[in-house]
C-alpha cells in the first residue's frame, strides 16, 4: 500500500534533535528523539558541540524516515534552539564549542551595550541571551576566533547549509541573534559594527516558510532522506510553537511549557515592551511578542534531581499525588522562578531563586507546589503587562510542552488565570508549526496557505475551565508574589556582587 505524503520537522532543542513525521491532517506518523549533551566549564557557561547537532540529526532523521517509502517523504522544517551559535572555519568546522542561548558569560557587556535603541532596533530588552552580547564577549575574551570564523551559524542556518550546502537562514530563525532590524526583517550594520562582524560572515535571510534548497547528495547519504528533498525555512522553538497550536490571531496566547516556559501572543504591528520579546512570526510579514522565563521546567527537573533526589517517574507521579493534597496557596509558601536569571519583565542576571515564607510544617510537596504556582504566577503577571500593551485581552491560552503533560499543573493554570486553557493531545506544537511551515511551502494536499495550514494540521485541543473554589486565594497570593522580586532585587544584587 502505498504510504500517504508526510513532511518531516526536525527539532533541535537545548536537550535533544527529535525528528517527525507528520501528515497533511497534523498527525505523528514517525518519530526519534536523540538527546544532547551540555557542558559547563565554568559556572553559568553553557556550550555544546556542533558537531553533535549534526550527528543527532542525521542520526534522528535516519531512524524517523527508515521505514517510509521514499516518495513519501515531500519536505523538511526546521525549528531550534534560539540564539544559540557557533563559529565556524572555511571548511565548516566549528573553531570552538557552540555557545547557548542560557550562558550567561556576557553580563558585562550586556552592562556596556544594552540601551534602548537597541531594544527599539531589536525588539529585546538588554539580557545576556542575544548572540549580539556573547558576540561582544568574544571580541574582547577570544578576538581570533571572531577573525578566523568564515561563518557565525545560528542553529537553523548551522543545519541548511548542512542539509542543502545554500548559506541561507529564516529571518525568524536569525532575529534572536539581536543582529537583526526586527522591523524590516534585515541585518542592522549598526549592530554588525558594534561587536566587529562582517555582513559575510552571516547567513542571506529569506522569508519563514519559502524554500532553501533540496537536500544534497552529501545529506541525502547521511540522513536517509531522498536526494533533493526540499528543505524549508523555519522559526526558532518559541515562534514555531505558537504557530503548530494556531495562535495566528489576536486574542488567545501560546502558553509552551518547557526547558524554559515562553507566552506568546501573535501581533499584525510591531511593539516593544519589558514583558515580552518582538520576534519576527513564522508568519512571514508579522510579529510574536513572547516572554520567557529561562528557567521554567528547568526548575522542577532541578528540584526532582537535586532536592527529591528521585527523577523517575513513578516518584513523579508520587509527588503530584501529595502536591494535590496540599490547599492552594501552599500554606503560605511562595517561589520566585528564576533559578537561571530573571528575563522578562524584570531583565535582571543577578534574580535569585527563593522560597519565600519558610515554615516548619512545610514538605516537599509544599515546595512543589510553591514552585508551579509562582511559575504560573510568573506568567499571569506577564500576560496582563501584554494585554495592557496590546489593548487587545486574551481569552484563551493554549497550552503545549512536556509540563503540559500535568493534569494538576494545567488546572492549577487555569484557576489562576481564570480563563479557559486549552491542551493539546500531544506535546509535539513546536515540531508541528516547522511542519506547518514545510507542508505550507510544498502545497501539500493543495493548500499553500500557512494560517489555514496551521489550522487544519494543529488538533485535538481539549478545554480545561477554572475552578472557582481557590479564586480568592490566588488572588491575594498573586498580589503578594508581585511584590516579592522589587522586595528582593537589591538582595540579588550584593549577592552576586
Amino acid at each position: 500500500m502505498t504510504q500517504r505524503p508526510v513532511v518531516i520537522a526536525v527539532d533541535l532543542s537545548t536537550t535533544a534533535c527529535k525528528a517527525l513525521a507528520f501528515d497533511a491532517a497534523g498527525e505523528v506518523v514517525g518519530s526519534a528523539r536523540v538527546p544532547l549533551e551540555t557542558s559547563s566549564p565554568q559556572p553559568g557557561w553553557r556550550e555544546q558541540s556542533s558537531d553533535e547537532w549534526w550527528s543527532a540529526t542525521c542520526e534522528a532523521l535516519r531512524e524517523v524516515s527508515r521505514d517510509r517509502e521514499p516518495g513519501s517523504l515531500r519536505a523538511v522544517g526546521i525549528t531550534h534552539q534560539r540564539e544559540s551559535f557557533v563559529c565556524l572555519d572555511d571548511a565548516g568546522q566549528p573553531l570552538r564549542p557552540a555557545i547557548l542561548w542560557n550562558d550567561d558569560r556576557s553580563t558585562a557587556q550586556v552592562e556596556a551595550l544594552g540601551s534602548k535603541r537597541l531594544h527599539d532596533l531589536t525588539g529585546r530588552p538588554p539580557s545576556t541571551a542575544p548572540t549580539f552580547y556573547k558576540l561582544a564577549w568574544m571580541r574582547e575574551h577570544e578576538p581570533g576566533t571572531l577573525e578566523r570564523a568564515a561563518r557565525i551559524a545560528e542553529v537553523h542556518a548551522f543545519l541548511a547549509e548542512r542539509l542543502t550546502g545554500e548559506w541561507a537562514s529564516s529571518w525568524a530563525s536569525a532575529d534572536p541573534t539581536g543582529l537583526v532590524d526586527v522591523r524590516r526583517f534585515a541585518y542592522a550594520d549598526e549592530l554588525l559594527e558594534a561587536v566587529g562582524v562582517r555582513r559575510d560572515q552571516l547567513p542571506a535571510l529569506v522569508a519563514p516558510g519559502s524554500i532553501i534548497g533540496g537536500l544534497s547528495r552529501d545529506a541525502a547519504a547521511a540522513t536517509g532522506l531522498p536526494f533533493g528533498t526540499s528543505v524549508v525555512a523555519g522559526a526558532g522553538d518559541g515562534q514555531s510553537a505558537g504557530l503548530g497550536a494556531a495562535v495566528c490571531a489576536a486574542g488567545v496566547a501560546y502558553l509552551n511549557l518547557g526547558t524554559a516556559v515562553t507566552l506568546g501572543v501573535h501581533s499584525d504591528r510591531y511593539l516593544t515592551g519589558l514583558a515580552y520579546r518582538s520576534m519576527a512570526s513564522p508568519i512571514a510579514g508579522r510579529w510574536t511578542l513572547e516572554a520567557a522565563l529561562a528557567s521554567g521546567v528547568h526548575s522542577l527537573d532541578w528540584f526532582r534531581e537535586h532536592i527529591l533526589g528521585d527523577t523517575s517517574e513513578a516518584a513523579l507521579a508520587r509527588l503530584e499525588d501529595e502536591v494535590a493534597d496540599v490547599p492552594a496557596g501552599a500554606d503560605g509558601l511562595l517561589f520566585l522562578p528564576y533559578l537561571i536569571r530573571a528575563e522578562t519583565p524584570h531583565w535582571d542576571p543577578d534574580a535569585r531563586g527563593a522560597w519565600v515564607g519558610l515554615r516548619e510544617h512545610h514538605r516537599m510537596a509544599h515546595l512543589y507546589r510553591a514552585m508551579l504556582e509562582g511559575i504560573t504566577f510568573e506568567q499571569l503577571q506577564i500576560l496582563a503587562m501584554i494585554e495592557a500593551d496590546t489593548g487587545i485581552p486574551v481569552e484563551r491560552v493554549r497550552i503545549m510542552g512536556g509540563g503540559a503533560n500535568s493534569a494538576l499543573w494545567v488546572q492549577l493554570i487555569a484557576d489562576i488565570f481564570e480563563r479557559p486553557v486549552e491542551v493539546t493531545e500531544h506535546s509535539e506544537s513546536t515540531a508541528l508549526g516547522a511542519a506547518v511551515l514545510a507542508a505550507a511551502a510544498i502545497g501539500l494536499d493543495a493548500m499553500w496557505d500557512v494560517v489555514a495550514t496551521a489550522r487544519r494540521m494543529s488538533r485535538g485541543w481539549r478545554d480545561v475551565l477554572p475552578r472557582e473554589d481557590d479564586r480568592e486565594t490566588y488572588r491575594q497570593r498573586f498580589e503578594v508574589y508581585r511584590d516579592l522580586y522589587p522586595s528582593l532585587a537589591s538582595v540579588f544584587s550584593r549577592l552576586a556582587g
